[in-house]
């Protein structure tokens, strides 16, 4: 019996299946919290017994086969530590679920604080005869999808006490019902954090109204605000005098303090800056509480539990929830006192914290924060008076004494601050001693002469030395379809103003000009101009003029180009292009405008805006992303959008537009509101006399001025070239067409090779991964371009992320090339597929300012590595992909070499499946330090995290299949391989732009999903499907 269980629980097919479910688990949560909350997926997987024990059992279970394999001998011993350490993360775990806790404590300018509010919620109970007391406090994740009905009882001095769990109303509000035997409420209007709001007062009771109480029938306290029933109507009498506005004909008036006035309808009274409005009398009815839609930010958690002792029974309502400490709900039944609370609770340090001062950091011509610290000094009497003094800012931490101190956030007046407290010495450091040896571990199996990564390398240089082909399928991506998003323009049947082309070296030199953005950043107009033509008409260049020239005509003579077709209509919203009468996918600006100059997308845009994101259709997005357009036309022919003149010792290095020229001193004033008129001037002489010397000594003016106002922030001669000629040669865009030549001219060579193999073609082969490594240099210099640009590693958000795996990708390939040239070839495709993507129109290739979160050095090392495991991976998904080909082609005739190459193009995958993994792993614990370093969380479930783990355990599991009898073929796991970058796609795409999460690097609209990868997802299956009947008749030997 015992044996039965050990091969059970040590057995590698219970190890498939354990990880399966974790990863399956934990995907769902992360589609329970969008849906219904973090507290959900608590509830119902992440803090539930079952998944404790699922832990424990793969804690046991990788326990168990450390030793069935005999890990622990010298020569496996890399592969022994990252075994290992998945059991140490596992203890670590443990250790902080139950005994760690975090929270954040609240400290203004000159305050000492030594109290943290918990990160959780609680219903804290206590109960006592004034002699004797029982208390228990019981961790809740209150939700609207599933609660655990909890019940507690127990015997206090002799007397039965029953607790237990009744109803749980998220976010809830007031109503009035109707009820026989009811009382009469008055319903009263005021404003909350959502608007108006409805409150009621029932007959004998007191309402606070903004901190005012404000009485009904009840006239015991004087300080109130009196409301009374008489016979000749309701009355009011207030301690404070009253303003009030009629509704009806706007007029004012005052009510005397300590007066009695009557209280009537369609008044807006005014008492101490709280404004009420008596709507109406509900006769006969109760109060319930209903929970709110989640935009009305007036509504509070509240949890309704039923208190019986003895014969006694009390329904008990606490409101209150994460972050919030409620005060206590105080009763007395059967003899006894009672207090209950729901919501966070205070733990206390011992010791206590002073801020002495908070600073934030702002961006130059920004409100957008760029870094925030608090200067703090720690006091601890029981250190004999010790005191110590330090910064806490975005990455540096305060540690002491098991707890660590990280900035959070900042009160709305800059002069309080927000620290989160974390206090879990013991998990962390276990926790890391684990990361530790997964990372040794992982890099050492790489090298370990005894691993199966060197295994593989030395099959596939046995089957090479078979010259066995190592591809039979092109026709697949023959079948990309290249996509051209340009339009014609149709110029016949408007009549326009006459067109002015502005000189192309001018236009050289005005681009150069800094201009600061709304985000703050300085870059050349050459940059802003790119970015304005992309948005407005999703082209890099128009009418064969380049973006400053666009730019500069647009400024110099508006009418013209408010006449032309500029301005992007999606082909695909016919309705829309009819209303506009556009035409070829574009409309002029006018067009937007009736005879009297009315909006003519108006009613649209308000009717949109006011849906939610989920309920708009496709007509309603286009109407939004229309309507941006018209206002940056707008704004770049008002002139609000150029924010040209920096402002002497301007406290936030702010600079501004003519507009605003009445901000500067006289004299600079004077320059700032003059200098466009002179320099369009200077332009219109330079056209007549065909002198543009005149234009540029202009321009140098402004030139002269912002170096000399905007010194402090004026970035270097060599930035702003490098940024110019970045915008010129538009790498990524150039590439991805050249990537799609070479990879599919690499195909086809390479399938030639199979049947017919010839010198010539080994030496094509050879010079188009010459050339395509070329091009890699280019991708690599781009990247560091960019990065020397922004100032930051490129790789912050949607559209760097993707250009670096792109890069990764190619890496991959050129590191597998010499055990397989198909490797190559199809990373050149990959690299292809994915900057196509990125460069499309819904990922912004903007450079922007970093949040101070991700001012960190773990940003370069985190994402860098984790990114680069999605080229690894979806190499692998590919070469699996072309094996399911494969296996369909196969005949009697080439049955040997096809097998063979199977076998080569599957121990390829398997290697870089290894790698990829690795690196996934290493990538998302890495984030984890990051987290912890950063906000002092080494784990939170974050759905982005979460689905980074997802990917280590999926994979896991698919090189695990080799030691499982019956699912160690060749088809499953090529087949597996394939499936596998579904989790991929899902981690990057999905979490960043179908869930919620905290990973703000992860900028861009929320993406419909993808008609192509619906057909994708099509001929996967199908291919799958009929491979999977092909490969029955001819079996193909297992890994």
């Amino acid at each position: 019996m015992f044996e039965q269980i050990k091969n059970i629980l040590f057995s590698t097919k219970l190890t498939a299946v354990l990880l399966f479910i974790f990863a399956f688990a934990i995907g769902l949560a992360t589609f329970i919290e969008n849906d219904y909350g973090t507290p959900a997926s608590k509830a119902i997987i992440f803090n539930t017994k079952w998944f404790e024990v699922l832990m424990v059992l793969m804690a046991i279970n990788f326990s168990g086969n450390i030793f069935k394999y005999k890990l622990y001998r010298k020569e496996k011993l890399a592969i022994l530590m990252f075994h290992l350490a998945f059991v140490i993360v596992i203890i670590g775990a443990g250790i902080t679920r139950y005994i760690s806790y975090e929270g954040s404590m609240h400290i203004r300018e000159g305050e000492m604080s030594d109290k943290i509010v918990s990160a959780d919620t609680y219903f804290q109970f206590k109960v006592d005869d004034e002699k004797m007391q029982y208390t228990f406090d019981k961790l809740l994740f209150l939700n609207p999808r599933y609660n655990e009905k909890f019940s507690h009882s127990f015997t206090f001095e002799g007397k039965e006490i029953e607790v237990k769990y009744k109803d749980y109303i998220p976010n809830s509000i007031d109503t009035v019902i109707p009820t026989e035997n009811g009382k009469t409420i008055l319903e009263i209007v005021t404003t909350g954090q959502s608007g108006r709001v409805s409150q009621y007062i029932e007959d004998g009771k007191i309402v606070y109204f903004g901190g005012i109480p404000v009485s009904y029938n009840h006239n015991k306290f004087d300080e109130t605000i009196k409301i009374n029933d008489t016979d000749s109507g309701i009355t009011i009498k207030s301690p404070y005098d009253i303003s009030y506005l009629s509704m009806d004909d706007q007029t004012t008036g005052m009510l005397d303090a300590n007066e009695t006035h009557f209280f009537t309808q369609r008044k807006l009274y005014t008492v101490n800056n709280v404004q009420l409005v008596f709507k109406e009398t509900h006769k006969n009815s109760k109060i319930e509480k209903i929970s709110a839609d989640k935009n009305n930010k007036n509504g509070e958690d509240a949890l309704v539990v039923d208190v019986i002792s003895g014969n006694d029974s009390r329904e008990v309502t606490l409101f209150g929830g994460r972050g919030y400490v409620s005060p206590k709900t105080i009763f007395q039944l059967n003899g006894l006192n009672f207090s209950l609370a729901y919501g966070s609770k205070h733990f206390y340090t011992p010791f206590k914290i002073k801020l002495n001062d908070f600073t934030l950091e702002r961006y130059p011509g920004s409100n957008s924060p760029s870094s925030y610290e608090s200067n703090v000094t720690l006091y601890d009497e029981r250190n004999e008076g010790f005191e110590h003094t330090q910064r806490i800012y975005m990455n540096n931490v305060l540690d002491y004494d098991g707890y660590r101190f990280f900035q959070s956030s900042y009160d709305n007046d800059e002069l309080g601050t927000v620290l989160s407290v974390n206090h879990d010495f013991w998990g962390t450091t276990v926790t890391y001693i684990g990361y530790f040896f997964l990372f040794l571990g992982m890099i050492l199996t790489l090298f370990s002469k005894k691993s199966r990564f060197l295994t593989l390398r030395k099959s596939i240089d046995k089957l090479k030395k078979q010259r066995v082909a190592n591809l039979l399928l092109i026709a697949a991506f023959l079948s990309i379809p290249s996509t051209a998003l340009k339009a014609q323009h149709n110029h016949d049947s408007h009549q326009h103003s006459e067109e002015t082309v502005m000189d192309a070296s001018h236009a050289q030199k005005f681009g150069k000009i800094i201009i600061q953005s709304p985000d703050g950043r300085l870059k050349p107009i050459n940059t802003w101009a790119s970015e304005v033509l992309r948005k407005v008409a999703r082209k890099d260049k128009l009418n064969g003029q380049t973006p400053e020239q666009v730019l500069l005509g647009m400024l110099y003579n508006p009418r013209h180009w408010q006449e032309q077709p500029m301005i992007y209509i999606n082909r695909n919203i016919e309705q829309l292009q009819k209303e506009l009468n556009a035409k070829n996918n574009y409309a002029t600006f006018f067009d937007f405008f009736d005879h009297d100059f009315n909006y003519v997308l108006s009613e649209q845009v308000k009717e949109a805006t006011r849906k939610k994101p989920g309920e708009r259709s496709k007509y309603d997005d286009e109407v939004i992303k229309v309507d941006e357009r018209i206002n940056i036309c707008y704004m770049v022919y008002e002139g609000s959008l150029l924010r040209l003149f920096p402002k002497h010792k301007d406290p936030n290095d702010t600079w501004y537009s003519f507009l605003d020229y009445k901000k500067f001193e006289t004299h600079d004033s004077i320059f700032v509101k003059s200098f466009l008129p002179l320099y369009f001037n200077a332009i219109h002489q330079s056209l007549d006399e065909n002198n543009w010397e005149i234009a540029d000594s202009t321009l140098k003016y402004l030139d002269d001025y912002q170096k000399k106002f905007g010194a402090s922030v004026y970035p270097s001669k060599t930035k702003i070239n490098v940024e110019v000629a970045y915008n010129k040669i538009n790498i990524f865009n150039l590439l991805f067409k050249h990537y799609a030549i070479i990879g599919i001219l690499m195909l086809i060579f390479l399938f030639m090779d199979i049947f017919n193999p010839k010198k010539w073609k080994t030496t094509a082969i050879n010079a188009l991964s010459i050339i395509l490594f070329l091009h890699f240099i280019a991708h690599t210099g781009g990247l560091a371009a960019r990065w020397y640009i922004s100032g930051h590693a490129p790789w912050s958000n949607g559209y760097e992320s993707m250009i670096f795996i792109a890069w990764a990708t190619l890496l991959a390939g050129f590191i597998f090339s010499k055990a397989n040239k198909m490797s190559l070839a199809s990373t050149a495709v990959l690299a292809f597929v994915i900057l196509f993507v990125a460069n499309l129109n819904w990922l912004d290739p903007e450079i922007t300012p970093l949040v101070p979160v991700l001012k960190s050095y773990w940003l370069m090392i985190h994402v860098a590595i984790m990114t680069g495991s999605y080229g690894f991976l979806a190499l692998g998904a590919l070469l699996g992909f072309l094996n399911l080909l494969l296996m369909i082609f196969k005949t009697n005739n080439n049955k040997n070499r096809i097998d063979n190459t199977i076998k080569q193009i599957t121990y390829t995958i398997e290697m870089t499946l290894i790698v990829g993994v690795f690196m996934a792993a290493i990538g998302t614990f890495l984030g984890g330090i990051w987290a912890n370093e950063s906000w002092g969380r080494y784990w939170g479930w974050d759905p982005k995290e979460t689905w980074a783990l997802v990917i280590v355990m999926y994979y896991a599991m698919l090189l695990h299949l080799r030691l499982i009898p019956g699912a160690n073929g060749k088809y499953l796991f090529n087949l597996l391989a394939v499936l596998g970058i579904g989790v991929v796609i899902m981690t990057y795409f999905g979490v960043n732009y179908y869930l919620s999460g905290l990973h703000s690097y992860a900028a861009g609209d929320s993406m419909p999903f993808p008609t192509s990868l619906k057909y994708l997802i099509v001929i996967v299956v199908v291919t799958a499907i009929a491979a999977y009947f092909k490969n029955r008749h001819n079996k193909i030997k297992k890994i």
